[in-house]
């Protein structure tokens, strides 16, 4: 998916069923799979991206190798209003519609689910899953509920170099520890701690409740009330997206807040206040306590930044998610004395991107609920009998 202009990719297109919300994402380079079940195929395809007129092709049509190219929309409205509202109001405007906009009652999903973690360009840890998620009424003081459906991790990957030796020693260390406390008590010690394969970022809890617009915003500051002094808001140029006129705010941070000083774009929907749209980016700042634990072991962290997306689309006049994505970098240095300094440049990368909406949403079992502290693999539950080659799946 191309911009017809210049032929640049343009990343994270929306890729969808017209009639059904199915659908999947182009990556950074403009590239999709689109799998469409055989009781669907009578649909027709609908590409759309912000700022751009969509595009339809009937899935009659040869849909082998597609080059798309979108046309900028370059519309302007009839007549010139100029809004009475200030882009603060605007913001104030859809936190009073939340409940309005999005759906209140339980509905389900069933996304596909990634984590990254890159250390110096080499693939450290990668693990891909898909989920099916309860979505519990805005009344409801429950956390939404997953359920691993599939699983499947990067096969040889890299080992973490950064202070392995110390690593190395730090797990010996613990291992025998270990092993005399469980010979101490009688009890076999089985030694299953594997540095590399529990790195654990979370699931999918942690990036969707950063994002999950139904909470009243709470967890990002620039939506929440008590910090709106503590940035400058501006309007920017109207967007187009599936029919819908979007109004463009800018927020930056005017300080750290919270160790984050970040800024970004909100799209609003011009007829409803819904947030369409949110694209953010700041810096993460090492909290005051850490720095001198950090300054005596000899280590050193530069440029933390982090960017996120998170997207919603419009389906029977309810706002659901569409995209949640976080990202982050991270520079690293080990100073040692008589030895060679280390450094490692790391990326770390969320991203959990719904295929697939339900109006009936089902209580997942207790004993079938993710537990992100626990090992991927072993909470796999398909009693969907799904299967990769039926998932849509953003292209590394």
């Amino acid at each position: 998916i191309t911009n017809i202009e210049d032929n640049s990719p343009l990343p994270f297109a929306s890729v969808t069923l017209k009639n059904y919300p199915i659908g999947t994402l182009s990556n950074e380079n403009g590239e999709f799979d689109f799998y469409i079940p055989i009781s669907k195929q009578i649909d027709t395809i609908q590409v759309s991206f912000i700022g751009f007129k969509n595009y339809e092709i009937p899935i009659a049509s040869n849909l082998n190798d597609l080059i798309i190219k979108l046309q900028p929309s370059n519309e302007v409205l009839d007549e010139v209003v100029l809004s009475e509202l200030s882009p603060l109001e605007y913001i104030k405007k859809a936190r009073e519609n939340i409940d309005k906009n999005y759906q209140q009652d339980p509905f389900q999903t069933i996304a596909y689910y990634r984590e990254k973690l890159i250390e110096n360009n080499q693939t450290i840890s990668k693990r891909e899953g898909v989920f099916k998620t309860q979505y519990t009424a805005t009344v409801d003081t429950s956390k939404n509920q997953h359920q691993l459906l599939l699983y499947k991790p990067t096969q040889n990957l890299q080992n973490f170099k950064f202070m392995r030796k110390w690593i190395d020693k730090r797990i010996e260390k613990g291992t025998k520890k270990a092993k005399k406390k469980a010979k101490k008590k009688g009890e076999i010690f089985e030694d299953d701690f594997d540095f590399d394969r529990d790195m654990n970022m979370g699931g999918p809890e942690t990036i969707i409740n950063v994002a999950d617009i139904r909470n009243g915003s709470s967890n990002n500051n620039f939506l929440n009330p008590k910090h709106f002094k503590k940035y400058e808001y501006s309007f920017g140029d109207e967007k187009y997206f599936n029919g819908e006129v979007l109004v463009t705010i800018h927020y930056k941070a005017l300080k750290k807040i919270e160790s984050i000083k970040d800024q970004g774009t909100i799209l609003i929907s011009k007829d409803d206040y819904a947030i369409a749209l949110i694209e953010g980016s700041g810096v993460l700042t090492v909290p005051v306590l850490a720095k001198p634990l950090i300054f005596l072991a000899g280590l050193s962290i530069s440029n933390p930044k982090f960017r996120n997306t998170v997207s919603y689309q419009k389906y029977k006049d309810k706002w659901y998610p569409k995209l949640f994505r976080w990202d982050a970098t991270i520079s690293l240095k080990k100073s040692h004395v008589f030895s060679e300094n280390e450094h490692a440049d790391l990326k770390i990368g969320q991203v959990f991107f719904i295929n697939q909406l339900e109006y009936i949403s089902t209580t997942i079992p207790k004993e079938k609920r993710f537990d992100s502290s626990k090992n991927m693999k072993e909470q796999v539950y398909n009693d969907l009998n799904i299967s990769w080659e039926g998932m849509n799946v953003i292209k590394d």
